[in-house]
């Protein structure tokens, strides 16, 4: 429990006043039109600070239904709060990361709008890669908005609004908001705290502004940089059914069982940190990291029919990436070799997983089930 806690530090925060919503209860592409009791306008905040801005917009736009994506605690219960005083049901929270939220919980083409209020810029350069807004970013909110939505951000750190301004107007989807796609000064902006703080002390600030314009096609390796965004909502979880000739050895199984990086790509690695067993079952701890995205959860190996099953456990929330299929996948193929007379029978691990496996190990034999 202690360890499912920590993957999920945000529970907590699920049932506030139905404000705060909960990541791990949500689908991919959830039914906003539920969610808000309406269908409306979509708006999103990435990084809400204190709530404020957030707040003003939903009452800017009450036609609209307004999304807070944040991560840190203090914030979000600042927010809560912040919303609940002023009455509006028209605002709903988000404990993710940004680009997460971004990639997971919106259908291509269904956002009307999306702000960014001084987001980090990371100022060192080996840091820089931490940045939001990058070109993938901007490819992926492209996918994301409906044509004619927009996007807006202000940040004090020129070099980081010089960077914005090249990505977004490299890709094609995209026109300036404004003749200037980079202003100094937005006379109908609310000011944030940050953006009080920065003009009393004389620091220049730069607002960014483009609108949608066409649809584009989505470039084939944004996959690689945001796995969710090319999740449907409709993908089986992956799980590998092992025959097996003779009774198994679980406390064997359990000593030889891999404890080590299991792959490792130029987009990321999987990673089986611990296994633990009980009679007949054994609990993996993987660390799938593809992309921007790096998730945690628990697989299970236990009994099942004439054989043995492999499968993410039921206290897991994993999203079912291809990174996560190649997981489960890798530790079946590990298993086969631990138990000289198992073999693959059945599974819902996606072919293209397989087809990788066996292209990696092309000439010792297929991994690929028959």
């Amino acid at each position: 429990m202690d360890a499912l806690r920590v993957l999920n530090p945000m529970a907590p925060l699920a049932s506030l006043d139905g404000i705060v919503l909960r990541p791990i209860a949500l689908p991919v592409r959830p039914d906003w039109a539920t969610i808000f009791g309406r269908d409306a306008p979509l708006l999103l905040e990435i990084g809400i600070g204190n709530g404020e801005f957030l707040v003003w917009l939903a009452k800017r736009h009450p036609e609209a239904n307004c999304l807070g994506a944040e991560i840190a605690r203090e914030f979000l219960i600042k927010a809560r709060n912040r919303i609940r005083n002023e009455g509006l049901t028209n605002v709903r929270l988000l404990p993710m990361e940004g680009g997460q939220a971004l990639s997971r919980l919106f259908a291509p083409e269904s956002l009307s709008g999306l702000w960014l209020n001084f987001p980090d810029p990371w100022h060192k350069r080996r840091h820089q890669k931490r940045r939001l807004v990058d070109e993938a970013f901007a490819w992926l909110l492209a996918s994301r908005l409906c044509v004619g939505g927009t996007f807006v951000m202000v940040t004090d750190y020129e070099p980081y609004a010089q960077e914005v301004l090249a990505f977004f107007s490299a890709c094609p989807a995209y026109a300036p908001l404004w003749e200037t796609p980079m202003r100094s000064e937005l006379s109908d902006y609310y000011d944030t705290k940050y953006a009080r703080k920065w003009k009393a002390l004389g620091r220049p600030l730069f607002y960014l502004g483009f609108q949608k314009v066409q649809s584009v096609a989505e470039p084939d390796w944004l996959a690689s940089v945001y796995p969710l965004a090319a999740l449907r909502g409709d993908e089986p979880m992956p799980q590998v059914e092992l025959c097996v000739g003779q009774p198994v050895d679980w406390d064997r199984l359990w000593r030889e069982v891999p404890r080590e990086v299991l792959w490792r790509s130029e987009d990321g690695v999987i990673v089986v940190k611990e296994a633990y067993h009980s009679d007949e079952r054994l609990l993996l701890d993987v660390i799938v990291a593809e992309g921007k995205l790096t998730q945690r959860f628990f697989v299970v190996v236990h009994p099942h029919g004439q054989g043995i099953l492999v499968r993410l456990h039921e206290a897991s929330h994993a999203d079912p990436t291809k990174g996560v299929h190649l997981a489960v996948a890798l530790i079946a193929k590990a298993l086969t070799t631990l138990l000289p007379d198992a073999q693959i029978t059945q599974t819902t691990c996606s072919p293209s997983v397989w087809r990788e496996l066996a292209d990696v190990n092309a000439g010792g034999g297929s991994s690929e089930p028959s």
